[in-house]
């Protein structure tokens, strides 16, 4: 008896179950823009400063759900004097990104059966950044500069951020399926970081005679930059320079290009499940008297 519910319920899952296990293998290219949120950005989310960003990704699909791990290039820039209201602070910044993640991703329909699917996806990732601003018509990376006292033994609790970390990549997307290997769409993923020094602007101005004597006059003159504005102006020492209120993120708005190299369903297909149904032994017709 137990045989025959075994052979039953082994029966239906193929029958009903084999095709949500389709298996495929992508893909993505994303061409697209990124941005900044931070200190040297007012705006939330904008297209404003954007630069261009390309992404590539390959995706492992187990029925709605994929794991994807990918690798994206872009560039990030902020400035006072054309994304916020503190043109007198006068600070600036750019920085080239390079960002690796692994994600889960949801497709809340299957494409086995619709043509059109929105999509979520969060993981872990990894970036590299390098902030920099251009002084006197040369590109003068800050960090190595600690232009709010980072690094000063007079600031022990300031230490140096590092140029690579971790961060939250989260995103939302629709694609549409062009054919069986093919399919387009568009995608925003917006990244969550644990710094708030990727524009290099997060805290306070650092007292003047500290950061000359530790850094020299370079990080003094890219630490306040009011005077180039207003000559008048004098360093403000020890005054608010960012808002460590919040930490700095970057979000890029792409197309999507997806290719499906492999699919397979995880018992063979439709061909080879019908053969394992009829391999099974099922019992004869039993005739009732």
């Amino acid at each position: 008896m137990k045989e025959l519910k075994l052979k039953y319920y082994l029966f239906l899952f193929l029958l009903f179950g084999g095709s949500a296990f389709a298996q495929q293998v992508s893909v993505q290219l994303s061409p697209g823009m990124m941005n900044y949120g931070g200190d040297l950005q007012s705006s939330v989310y904008t297209f404003k400063g954007a630069k261009f960003s390309i992404g590539a990704d390959v995706l492992y699909r187990i029925s709605k759900f994929s794991i994807r791990s990918g690798i994206h290039f872009g560039k990030v820039q902020g400035s006072d004097a054309e994304f916020t209201n503190y043109k007198s602070r006068n600070l600036s910044f750019a920085s080239n990104i390079v960002d690796g993640n692994l994600c889960l991703q949801y497709d809340v329909f299957s494409l086995d059966d619709k043509k059109i699917t929105p999509y979520i996806f969060a993981g872990v990732g990894v970036f590299h950044f390098n902030p920099y601003a251009i002084y006197n018509a040369q590109k003068v990376y800050l960090q190595p500069l600690g232009t709010e006292g980072q690094g000063l033994t007079a600031y022990p609790q300031k230490k140096m951020y590092s140029l690579t970390q971790l961060n939250v990549p989260v995103g939302i997307g629709m694609k549409y399926k062009v054919s069986d290997r093919i399919q387009v769409g568009i995608e925003a993923c917006g990244r969550l970081l644990f710094t708030d020094y990727l524009d290099d602007v997060s805290d306070k101005y650092p007292d003047e005679n500290e950061l000359f004597k530790g850094r020299g006059q370079l990080a003094v003159d890219l630490s306040f930059r009011g005077d180039e504005v207003d000559p008048s102006l004098t360093y403000p020492s020890n005054k608010q320079r960012g808002s460590p209120a919040h930490n700095d993120n970057y979000y890029t708005t792409s197309l999507t290009f997806i290719y499906t190299l492999t699919q397979h369903s995880l018992f063979g297909g439709i061909g080879q499940r019908n053969k394992l149904i009829k391999d099974i032994d099922c019992p004869k017709n039993v005739n009732h008297k």
